[in-house]
């Protein structure tokens, strides 16, 4: 632990916390939503979408595009067509389904140290979605639940969608190795499946939970929300191959871990990769109540240096509550952000000077 926090130390040495004094508003009014974008995928009733946690489109060669939202409180996942300044929702994707899926590649984790143990098997909690060579990727957030400090064997699913050409329906495959690869992660494994929000003055960096996701090439890039150490949030990078490889066995293939400069208490709540390999990260807090603001920021790769864009200001009105959970890259200059406890997900457009 010693060597741990040495290591951490210099590593803040050579990437000093970066500051975000340019404040981000939004461009123009809010995209606008078609009716459909549902919540609580899988119920006989479905609920609008209030809990939007991450969307991926494919590239921007014309218009109108694919794209999928994830709502932390669904089964699955949904695709949605941008087109202009309106989103179109479509079909929705079942992940988990109502028990196990049998087909899951490698072995279920065991249950960790989640306060309560083993929870019922329900929704996916997805909360990051990414798009690579014609597919999507959603993962579930592979910790404890944040209320409940229990385990859900459904969060820990990562799925690969291959989109049908009609775009109504897609082939669903699943795995379970994205688990193996935060376990096996230099610094933050020994967080994995640990509470989210630890109770007391004296209480650990909160447990290990995903909330961004890329895939750039053959390489998958899961963020982590948390542990944050020494103002270092993490990014673990895993091959794609290894992860979908057939049959039971676990993943042997060593992960690397990449520590983001973000600043203290301030994890990663989305990814995006760029067309030139760097990738855009959208920033926040760790727990809940944290005054931490939501930034944006370039992430070189492999070295983990990052460039700060700015921070977003807070919306105002009858969308105080709003938390900044999604975002995809629209153009030059110009990014789209989707957001959590807003119905369907409030998309708002900002411009961004990336460099």
């Amino acid at each position: 632990m010693i060597r741990l926090s040495l290591l951490l130390a210099a590593s803040a040495l050579a990437l000093p916390a970066p500051a975000r004094a340019e404040i981000l508003h939004p461009v123009g009014e809010p995209y606008s939503v078609g009716a459909g974008l549902t919540g609580e995928i899988g119920r006989k009733t479905a609920k609008p979408a209030e809990d939007v946690s991450g969307i991926a489109c494919a590239p921007a060669e014309a218009e109108p595009r694919t794209c999928m939202v994830v709502d932390d409180e669904a089964s699955g996942a949904q695709f949605v067509t941008l087109d202009g300044t309106t989103l179109r929702p479509g079909a929705v994707i079942d992940i988990a389904g109502r028990k196990p899926p049998a087909a899951a590649l490698g072995t279920p984790p065991a249950t960790g140290a989640c306060t309560l143990g083993q929870g019922a098997y329900r929704e996916l909690d997805g909360e990051a979605v990414a798009h690579a060579a014609s597919q999507f990727y959603v993962t579930g957030s592979h910790g404890c639940s944040r209320r409940g400090r229990e385990f859900k064997l459904s969060t820990a699913l990562l799925a690969r969608l291959s989109p049908d050409a009609a775009g109504t329906g897609a082939t669903v495959e699943t795995t379970y190795r994205l688990g193996d690869a935060l376990r096996m992660a230099d610094t933050v494994g020994d967080y994995f499946l640990k509470d989210l929000e630890p109770r007391g003055n004296a209480a650990p960096p909160a447990g290990l939970n995903v909330e961004g996701l890329a895939v750039i090439g053959d390489t998958l890039y899961a963020g982590l929300r948390a542990p944050v150490l020494d103002g270092r949030a993490f990014l673990v990078r895993v091959p794609v191959a290894p992860l979908f490889a057939p049959g039971d066995a676990p993943l042997t293939e060593k992960p690397a871990t990449i520590p983001l400069a973000l600043g203290p208490d301030a994890g990663i709540r989305d990814l995006t990769a760029l067309p030139d390999g760097r990738l855009l990260v959208l920033s926040g807090p760790t727990r809940n109540g944290l005054d931490v603001p939501y930034g944006l920021f370039i992430a070189e790769l492999p070295s983990g240096r990052v460039t700060p864009l700015g921070t977003l200001a807070p919306l105002g009105g009858d969308e105080t509550r709003a938390k900044p959970e999604g975002i995809v890259r629209l153009g030059p200059g110009r990014v789209l952000v989707v957001f959590d406890s807003v119905p369907n997900g409030g998309p708002r457009e900002y411009a961004v000077a990336i460099p």
